[in-house]
């Protein structure tokens, strides 16, 4: 019987043959950046109808052991306390996409609907992160002049310039703790704390102790409360505070040795007012810790729905399409809410 050899079979890499191969391409287009908006997508939404978004706070008297009325005594009334009104500028953040008509006619790989669709979606959340990261910040002071970068602070909005909203940074002011520098002196979205130069170091125990403590005593209320930063800050605190649980309990079958108890490795800090959930949060500015009651929080949007789509002149056989967000932060209890600086 005949063996084949080199010269009577074709191997499908041979030169000869390789173009008739189809290429190997995935119908699945895969999105390799994360996608995570934890803070405005935790907090609740408002609704914002003018540019300077206001809102009220109140607060309690503080309690006191020695409230003994008389029977049938006649009390004269005190006027009650002020309540302060705060506010802030709603800020525009658009992003615009352009698909030509040929783009739509072909037959893209992964694009099982329109292209312009798939566009929209993935500049949607890209819309939503740069939300995401603008009200976590907490350094630096907008400049007034047209044309300036925006930070953490709030900005009137004119004809020649953006308006900004201010960040959570610029409204923490009752408790906050740092390895240096200067704390925020108000809560009014125009001002922030002013970071030491001289470079960040390890988070210590005793200032988040303090820091927590300050929090219980102008809230009470760790019911929603959560530990955001970066991830690098959480591995930080990880290896450092007390309370973060270190290993897991639970076996390689999943089976709890801790009595049924099953502990996060970072999930979790065990303070001294109970558990509080550990965020990582890939957009919170460097070096930072936010300790944030999302109850106390809310985002408001103008117009009645989160993102606007206009439609843009086609232009050479280009369709485009413009997508806004109208958009500012309330901070209706900073009180309930904490800042640390300067982490290592």
């Amino acid at each position: 019987m005949a063996q084949y050899t080199s010269t009577t079979a074709s191997s499908l890499r041979d030169n000869a043959t390789g173009n008739n191969i189809r290429e190997d391409l995935g119908n699945i287009i895969f999105n390799v950046s994360p996608f995570q908006t934890p803070f405005t997508s935790g907090i609740p939404t408002a609704s914002a109808t003018a540019d300077n978004h206001e809102w009220l706070t109140d607060e309690l008297a503080a309690a006191v052991a020695t409230n003994a009325a008389i029977e049938a005594n006649i009390q004269t009334g005190t006027v009650g306390s002020a309540r302060t009104r705060k506010g802030n500028q709603v800020m525009i953040a658009s992003k615009t996409v352009a698909v030509t008509q040929k783009a739509e006619m072909f037959d893209r790989a992964g694009v099982p609907g329109k292209e312009m669709a798939y566009q929209l979606m993935k500049i949607g959340k890209e819309l939503q992160m740069d939300i995401e990261k603008q009200t976590l910040q907490c350094y630096g002071v907008t400049p007034a002049g047209a044309g300036t970068t925006p930070a953490a602070t709030k900005r009137s909005a004119t004809s020649t310039i953006a308006g900004v909203s201010a960040a959570f940074g610029s409204w923490i002011n009752t408790n906050e703790e740092k390895n240096g520098g200067t704390d925020n002196t108000a809560s009014t979205g125009l001002t922030v704390p002013v970071v030491a130069g001289g470079g960040n170091t390890a988070i210590d125990q005793d200032k988040m102790d303090a820091l927590l403590d300050s929090i219980w005593t102008n809230s009470g209320d760790f019911s929603n409360t959560k530990i955001m930063a970066s991830a690098g800050v959480v591995g930080s605190i990880r290896n450092v505070l007390n309370g973060m649980a270190s290993t897991v309990s639970a076996d390689l079958n999943g089976n709890a040795t801790d009595g049924g108890n099953i502990i996060a490795r970072v999930a979790v800090y065990v303070s001294q007012f109970g558990p509080i959930a550990v965020v990582p949060n890939k957009h919170m500015p460097a070096n930072t810790l936010y300790v944030m009651d999302y109850n106390t929080w809310g985002i408001a949007f103008g117009g009645g729905t989160k993102i606007h789509t206009t439609d843009i002149a086609t232009q050479a056989s280009a369709e485009q399409k413009l997508l806004e967000s109208y958009y500012t932060l309330e901070a209706r209890s900073e009180e309930s809410n904490g800042a640390y600086y300067n982490i290592a």
